[in-house]
């Protein structure tokens, strides 16, 4: 199998098992119509967003891995 189709195979798994234990399709695409359009308006682009949401998604797991209650991180943290 060459090396492409095996990951596009196993990043499609990944993700089927992500839905299945989550609801996170619905999830994610409500935090994106709740979040994107504003920053999208207001001139950002698609990096800035991405920047964003990356470190948004790291500073939860980082508190996850503390072992503390996994409310909602914010920078300013």
């Amino acid at each position: 199998m060459n090396t492409q189709l095996k990951n596009y195979l196993d990043l499609q798994n990944k993700f089927n098992r992500i839905e299945q234990l989550t609801n996170s399709a619905w999830d994610v695409h409500y935090c994106y119509d709740k979040i994107v359009p504003t920053l999208w308006g207001d001139g950002f682009d698609f990096d800035d967003i991405v920047d964003y949401m990356t470190m948004q998604l790291q500073l939860y797991i980082n508190k996850m891995e503390k072992a503390e209650e996994p409310n909602l991180p914010t920078l300013k943290e």
